[in-house]
């Protein structure tokens, strides 16, 4: 009864925010694994890919790319039910994406989205203190010692909600002998363990028809889509040996070394769509919701599982997410283990959908992207709440269901316990 009657003070505040004549423009960014979900697909037809995607009006002349958001993507979605508001989201990769809104020394994204105030703020400057951040790697207990020392006075707590889960796809960019494309490719976990641990040299090696070295083609930016990927190789290639250690940097995952020359870095996962679009031989690994927007780029199967049909992702409201608990270092098996919070921070307000989730669903490669924010002395709380509702439940009409499906590959964590966290937490 208590849930029921904070979600209708929720739905009462978002109702009076949307009429009300202060205007907020919601300053976010970090990952870009739900760029497409959050903000649609405007910045890949930029040259170079845009990075900040918002409607807010701001300053020319930075040098930066700019692209509004698509109609009927969460955050145009957002705006039109809250009329008063913009919602801004610089596609930074979650690495930047959570340290920025920590506070950590040193680290700023006026490189990706350039200062757009005579005062910076948001993601544009240092010491930001931005409204929102996406990341689809949680937070560890590294992250929390560092908002301690960063930006905790002036913040007090952090929030911490799963989101939206997300399939991850296997880009490809192979020919055969005479030059023609290959695109019916379905891989084995061990032809994805052989290709990734450097084993697999030609992609006869793995069964592939074609003589062509294998480029590997990997994140070169803090990546929550490289947390999840390498995390599904530590638990699926570790068998006799830990190759694989689950880190958002690929190249603190496994040594570079193993491809003797032949991988390639991008940034972001637009950047490593176009790497394999303009590498002969090459994989790679990125949300497949932007693999799919990439006219005749092909993709691999894994297992005979195609992302486009991947099935329901499911995760358990009750047994799946934990709460107050942060990931610690990884175990002998390189993958991550949970572990409770700081106490100081135990406050109800930090939900993780539990890491071994992401490695039981029907397609095997996914990821879960989380909205992070503050607990205290945000800028507009009550708009806040709204942004965080309408990613994670969605508008629903009067049967529930939701008015706007979301891309091919994404799925919300539609969740009580998750609802009820935004609800009372964000002040």
């Amino acid at each position: 009864m208590n849930a029921m009657i904070k979600k209708a003070a929720l739905a009462a505040a978002i109702a009076s925010a949307a009429i009300s004549a202060h205007a907020t423009d919601l300053i976010g960014g970090g990952a870009s694994l739900p760029g497409v979900a959050y903000v649609g697909d405007n910045f890949t037809n930029t040259t170079p890919q845009s990075r900040l995607s918002t409607n807010a009006a701001l300053s020319a002349g930075f040098g930066y790319v700019q692209t509004t958001p698509n109609s009927g993507s969460i955050f145009d979605v957002f705006e039109q039910n809250n009329p008063s508001h913009t919602a801004s989201y610089c596609q930074t990769g979650s690495g930047t994406g959570k340290r920025v809104l920590l506070g950590a020394s040193g680290w700023l994204a006026s490189g990706d989205c350039r200062d757009y105030s005579a005062s910076p703020e948001g993601f544009s400057g240092l010491n930001a203190l931005p409204d929102f951040a996406g990341s689809d790697a949680p937070l560890t207990a590294d992250n929390i010692v560092t908002f301690q020392n960063g930006n905790q006075a002036a913040r007090t707590n952090l929030v911490q909600v799963p989101a939206l889960g997300a399939f991850l796809g296997l880009p490809i960019n192979i020919q055969d002998g005479s030059g023609n494309p290959i695109t019916n490719v379905d891989l084995s976990t061990a032809d994805v363990c052989a290709i990734f641990d450097g084993s697999a040299t030609v992609w006869n090696d793995v069964g592939v028809p074609s003589s062509q070295q294998i480029k590997v083609v990997y994140r070169s930016d803090g990546s929550g889509t490289t947390f999840a990927f390498t995390q599904y190789l530590a638990a699926n290639c570790n068998i006799s040996a830990t190759t694989f250690q689950t880190e958002e940097l690929y190249s603190d995952a496994i040594s570079l070394s193993v491809y003797g020359g032949r991988d390639v870095g991008g940034s972001g996962n637009g950047g490593v769509i176009d790497e394999v679009t303009g590498t002969p031989g090459a994989i790679g690994y990125a949300n497949f919701s932007n693999v799919a927007a990439e006219p005749g780029l092909a993709y691999a199967l894994v297992e005979g599982h195609d992302p486009a049909s991947g099935g329901s992702i499911v995760v358990d409201d009750v047994n799946d997410i934990l709460i107050d608990e942060v990931l610690g270092l990884n175990g002998p098996n390189g993958l991550p283990t949970p572990e409770p919070v700081d106490p100081s921070l135990a406050e109800g307000c930090l939900a993780v959908v539990d890491p071994a989730v992401q490695l039981d669903q029907v397609y095997p490669i996914v990821a879960f992207t989380n909205l992070l924010t503050y607990t205290n002395s945000n800028n507009d709380p009550v708009a806040t709440q709204a942004l965080f509702t309408e990613v994670t439940h969605g508008t629903r009409d009067q049967n529930g269901d939701p008015v706007h499906d979301l891309p091919v590959g994404y799925a919300r964590i539609d969740s009580a316990v998750v609802s009820n966290i935004i609800s009372t937490c964000i002040n």
